[in-house]
């Protein structure tokens, strides 16, 4: 969220900004406004529907991530997108046929490397897929139980479970042991105890959606000493990474502040706490490292120190490097909650579905139990999928022009939906709108329609319903739909001989931020790529 630079201690945002090309009315231009969709879009310039897959829900009526299924439904099965794998991801970039920033660099520097790091695997994985040659990406694995079996025969000083790193060609030197005792974790795995939740599993409204272990903070348990998390870690892993290697091109995915968004209601976080957030003190930073302006503020000091590394690798290999700062989406808080409110509600909120692939494996029960807000649409019997945030989108198991106009029609009865649309061809027919504030009404008419329009593929949704602004269904905050708070993004351009002090006023969109970068490095686009975005001069 934008705001967030002047609202918190975020100094090395604010140089940044101040000193580069900074669009100020960026904004993202297309629906899911989620991470899984974001990642790849940045580095391919192609709104979701030319992408291969539009949200956190994949309808493969092609059979593409199940060839060998003898009988899939006729519509297609459903696939949670999130848990898909690198390999999939792959297969749906090359169904679609496009090239993306890989690509581009491999083209012009054929003996360097592109790398990607960052906690969450889809986060990672979106933006490699596919990955191929000696590129690199890193992101945490799943949650292990610590053997003497485990990464460089790990023992039990993370807190018995544990998180190390994964992805394609993982580098070996963050695999190592402790370089003193051979028989302990090195530094790269990090404690992932669900006990060890630092509050959030006892509070509301973070018990909705609450931590692990250090997986997406540093930390400040015994184990963090040497092994902190989150930010931290994903920034130790790059510049590891920065210093060993001969590379092209680096993204760096911090997940810290989408996750206290989530737990804590992005903007209206009420933590009201003093100290310093970088002080790795467990009496200063403990649980407050969990909210908000912590993790904006730990994210900030990881963006210094990652400026500090890339400097001294242009000194010491020539040349300079082109840093482009945004984030993945914004967010909102739910002053509206119409999820179910316990411990770990957030994923059968998020989702709805009797029968859908979860990591390749077919789930018939952990999604179904949706919120009763959702039920007049349920009761139909004609829901195959739902996904909820701060908009809901629904595939129909007849989805028959007849039947989403009917569905649409219920959708705009459901709580807190302003509008709802039905899936017609190449894009969204509007069913109706209920009375909106004047507020949110100048963003739906300004945007409202082009944001909805980018779902339009094949495998989207039958019906979409955009919520009104501090509306949620998945967590107490949270983002996905089309509302103007999780569709502004900061954009800033920075190197040392792009004109400095530039303030853009102009829509610039997350799809433009990939022709902007070629532009920039003057690498040509494929005159067979076709790009959704555009470059914008900021030299």
């Amino acid at each position: 969220i934008p705001k967030y630079a002047d609202e918190f201690n975020m100094v090395n945002f604010r140089e940044l900004r101040g000193d580069g090309t900074y669009f100020k009315n960026a904004y993202l231009g297309y629906m899911a406004s989620e991470t899984v969709i974001s990642h790849n879009v940045i580095v391919s310039g192609q709104l979701p529907k030319n992408m291969g897959w539009v949200d956190e829900a994949y309808r493969d009526a092609g059979s593409l991530l199940d060839p060998a299924n003898p009988a899939p439904p006729a519509q297609g099965e459903m696939h949670i997108t999130g848990d898909l794998s690198l390999g999939n991801y792959g297969t749906l970039v090359t169904n679609a046929d496009y090239l993306k920033l890989t690509n581009y660099l491999r083209s012009a520097y054929p003996e360097k490397k592109f790398m990607m790091v960052g906690e969450k695997s889809y986060a990672v994985e979106t933006a490699m897929a596919p990955a191929t040659g000696t590129d690199i990406g890193v992101r945490l694995s799943g949650r292990k139980t610590v053997t003497t079996a485990g990464p460089g025969g790990c023992i039990a000083d993370v807190g018995g479970r544990f998180r190390y790193p994964q992805g394609y060609n993982v580098p070996s030197y963050l695999l190592e042991p402790d370089a003193s005792d051979s028989t302990k974790c090195g530094r790269f795995t990090i404690n992932s105890d669900k006990g060890n939740d630092y509050g959030t599993k006892a509070a509301f409204p973070s018990w909705i959606y609450p931590e692990d272990g250090n997986r997406f903070f540093p930390g400040t348990d015994a184990s963090a000493a040497g092994h902190p998390g989150g930010d931290v870690w994903a920034t130790d892993a790059a510049i590891a990474m920065i210093e060993h290697e001969d590379w092209s091109g680096l993204f760096v995915t911090l997940g810290a502040i989408d996750k206290a968004g989530h737990m804590w209601g992005a903007q209206e976080d009420a933590a009201n706490f003093t100290g310093d957030c970088n002080d790795p003190e467990p009496a200063v930073r403990g649980a407050n490292q969990t909210h908000i302006r912590c993790a904006a503020e730990i994210a900030d000091a990881q963006l210094g120190r990652l400026r500090t590394a890339v400097a001294a690798y242009d000194v010491a290999h020539g040349g300079e490097t082109l840093i482009v700062l945004t984030s993945d989406h914004g967010g909102t808080y739910s002053k509206s909650f119409n999820g179910k409110n316990y411990l770990d509600a957030g994923d059968s909120n998020w989702y709805y579905g009797s029968s859908v692939y979860d990591g390749g494996l077919l789930v018939t029960t952990t999604y179904n139990n949706p919120s009763p807000a959702l039920q007049p649409l349920i009761a139909t019997g004609n829901v195959q999928f739902s996904y909820q945030s701060t908009a809901i989108e629904t595939w129909l198991l007849d989805n028959s022009d007849a039947k989403k106009m009917e569905a649409a029609a219920i959708a705009q009865t459901l709580p807190g939906v302003m509008a709802s649309y039905w899936h017609n061809g190449d894009g969204y027919t509007l069913y109706g709108r209920n009375r909106t504030p004047a507020s949110e009404l100048r963003w739906w008419r300004a945007h409202g329609q082009e944001i909805v329009d980018t779902l339009a593929a094949p495998n989207g949704p039958d019906v979409v319903a955009l919520l009104h602004d501090r509306v949620g269904y998945g967590a107490y905050g949270d983002h996905g739909g089309a509302q103007e708070s999780v569709q502004r993004v900061p954009v800033v351009f920075w190197s040392p001989s792009l004109a400095a002090h530039q303030q853009m006023s102009g829509g610039f969109r997350t799809i433009d931020i990939l022709p902007t970068i070629l532009q920039a490095m003057d690498i040509p686009v494929s005159p067979t790529d076709t790009m959704d975005g555009a470059a914008w001069t900021i030299t």
